[in-house]
């Protein structure tokens, strides 16, 4: 084969090549468009039948017989309307959609199709509380892989007063690591919230990943259980720093001003980050024996500790905003363009009446 003979089949093929991948495109975009109209006719086509089976139409529940396999769609339209309507025309419309069996498409969504819809398939099955379908969904949980829908299926197992193991939990966040924390994070916290003792247990294991111990110092003290003011209080003087400053959260969060002596050492504490945190538990557990100190951190050399200080000083009431004016009056110069900001960003000081 000649040079110009090979430059030609060369141009052909090319052209043959563009014009089939145009082809594929444009097929891909008709069926996008398509499948989205579907979509769209049948959102209609439910949400239509939701009101009208929540208005008391007996037939209703006929036309969704059509649209009964598409579960993703039929999970979402159920989902938008279940955050939107309360009392007796949602007890209605759960009792009507569990009668003609739509949690079986739910339970057969978790294991087929896109992740979208098998999420929602596990957040409207929450919907329908009941022995077997906490058993469905922990089976799901044992099967499947999927950060994201083992969250969605906790979240689902804890709505129905059905939830996991703290432990296996816990587990998933030491396998997945620390970016998925906030993920697991408020399944933590729920879990914790119904149960501050096995979150303490927990808390007491050797063996427990430090990310999850770092996400349970916080639950425990969202727990709002006082029992848990002596564990945090010595995870405040861990050697951890990250320990340090979950915990001094946590005791921030609960609120307890029995926590004083380990939130005032946390102010002296070398880490700027650690100093952060127990300024803004000062403020948040009202602690004024803390004010002259808190004074001292308006000059500290981090900036977000003094913004931390001057806020925490503020939140104190009457006593620590007398110290800002004080500190305006009479601090070194950052302390005071700290005390001005903070003072600045409130307004002015209320007269006396």
């Amino acid at each position: 084969m000649s040079g110009l003979q090979f430059i030609w089949t060369l141009s052909v093929a090319l052209a043959a090549f563009a014009l089939a991948w145009m082809a594929a495109l444009i097929m891909a975009r008709v069926f996008r468009e398509r499948s989205a109209a579907r979509r769209e006719r049948n959102r209609r086509l439910i949400h239509q039948a939701f009101l009208d089976i929540m208005a008391g139409s007996g037939d209703a529940i006929g036309r969704l017989r059509s649209v009964r396999q598409r579960a993703r769609t039929m999970a979402e339209a159920l989902l938008g309307v279940m955050a939107l309507v309360r009392g007796a025309e949602r007890d209605r419309l759960i009792r009507v959609l569990d009668a003609f069996g739509v949690q079986r498409s739910f339970e057969q969504r978790l294991s087929r199709g896109s992740l979208a819809g098998r999420l929602a398939a596990a957040e409207a099955l929450s919907i329908f509380p009941g022995r077997d379908t906490a058993v469905t969904l922990r089976r799901a949980l044992d099967s499947t892989r999927s950060v994201e829908l083992r969250a969605s299926l906790m979240r689902s197992l804890i709505d129905l007063g059905a939830p996991p193991d703290l432990e296996t939990v816990l587990d998933d966040l030491g396998r997945r690591g620390g970016s998925e924390s906030l993920v697991y994070a408020p399944l933590i916290g729920s879990i914790v919230q119904a149960d501050p003792l096995a979150g303490l247990e927990a808390f007491a294991g050797p063996a427990l990943a430090s990310e999850g111990r770092l996400v349970l110092a916080e639950a425990l003290g969202r727990s709002g259980d006082y029992r848990v003011l002596e564990t945090l209080c010595l995870a405040a003087r861990a050697a951890d720093t990250e320990l340090r400053i979950a915990a001094l959260r946590g005791l921030a969060a609960l609120g307890h001003p029995a926590a004083q002596p380990a939130v005032l050492e946390g102010l002296e504490d070398p880490v700027w980050m650690v100093r952060s945190a127990a300024c803004e538990a000062s403020g948040r557990i009202g602690l004024r024996a803390a004010i002259p100190r808190l004074a001292d951190q308006l000059g500290d050399p981090m900036w977000w500790v003094r913004f931390r200080a001057g806020e925490a000083l503020w939140a104190l009431g009457e006593p620590g905003r007398a110290q800002l004016h004080r500190s305006l009056a009479e601090g070194c110069s950052i302390a005071r363009r700290t005390a001005s900001m903070v003072l600045a960003e409130h307004g002015p000081r209320p007269k006396a009446a």
